[in-house]
């Protein structure tokens, strides 16, 4: 199978529903390129591949957060962010071709509105490594002339880790490993506790339907104001915690607050939310 014919494969990639038939049928023909050693078709194979993922997971993602299954979804996020990264050393994702450049950008929105800001990073001695490609054990004096990263057979090489050591945990803000979320114990319990405020995302998929939908971002700041409340001091604060406005609420006045506006290219209205305390607990 020829590039052209590949590339042809995937046109209108975002209206088909049969990424996993797609995705077999280029893995047939991907065997067949390495069985008379063509490695240019096996490594389109691959890229065609790639893609085929992210869309799978995009649409996964999507569904995942319409279900309020949120960890699940940035999980997925997280294997789509890592496939683009992978894809961009071989493909220019730069384009919007297959849709690559607006699902990156629903992806970089998706994670700002996420929660998400404290994460366990783990630091590791990484006492054994195979190569992906030849299975030989890899160290500084004994490489095995595959390069991390590289296409061979139309699969990328990396390395898997057979033994390692923990040395530590560090609670980070950036972390390579966006998988680690970190979350509370339920002293009752002693189960997992997903204490996190959603509402932003619950807002977002309240409008949108489809997950390939064109959608912008604009994130500001704005400060609490005394006018924002219509309730008196010594009311029951309308953020509903049961507790008196001047003991609530009142205490935040002059704090700052993220501010979200979506926006729709393809509609003439945007649609704006403020993260604050008195909208939604």
């Amino acid at each position: 199978m020829k590039k052209n014919s590949i590339a042809q494969l995937l046109i209108n990639l975002h209206e088909n529903i049969e990424l996993d038939k797609l995705h077999d049928y280029i893995e047939l023909q991907k065997k067949a390129a390495v069985i008379v050693n063509d490695q240019d078709t096996a490594k389109e194979c691959w890229i065609a591949q790639t893609i085929i993922r992210i869309h799978a997971q995009h649409r996964q993602a999507f569904n995942l957060i319409a279900q309020k299954e949120y960890y699940n979804a940035w999980c997925q996020l997280e294997r789509i962010e890592i496939d683009l990264h992978n894809l961009k050393r071989h493909f220019n994702t730069a384009t919007n071709n297959y849709h690559l450049f607006q699902i990156e950008k629903i992806l970089r929105n998706l994670q700002i509105l996420f929660p998400y800001k404290l994460f366990g990073s783990v630091e590791l001695l990484k006492k054994k490594k195979l190569c992906s490609v030849c299975n030989q054990e890899i160290s500084i004096r004994k490489p095995c002339g595959h390069h991390v990263g590289e296409i061979y057979n139309g699969e990328m090489c990396h390395r898997i880790v057979t033994d390692a050591e923990v040395l530590g945990m560090a609670v980070v803000e950036d972390p390579g490993n966006k998988f680690s979320v970190m979350f509370i114990k339920d002293q009752s319990t002693g189960e997992q506790k997903d204490h996190y405020n959603y509402y932003p995302l619950e807002y977002l998929f309240s409008i949108i339907e489809d997950p390939y939908t064109d959608w912008n971002l604009e994130v500001s700041e704005l400060s609490v104001k005394k006018s924002d409340f219509s309730c008196g001091r010594n009311d029951k604060c309308e953020c509903g915690s049961g507790i008196k406005f001047k003991k609530c609420c009142l205490k935040t006045v002059g704090n700052t607050y993220p501010h979200y506006e979506f926006i729709f290219p393809n509609n003439i209205f945007s649609e704006s939310i403020s993260n604050i305390k008195h909208k939604k607990n």
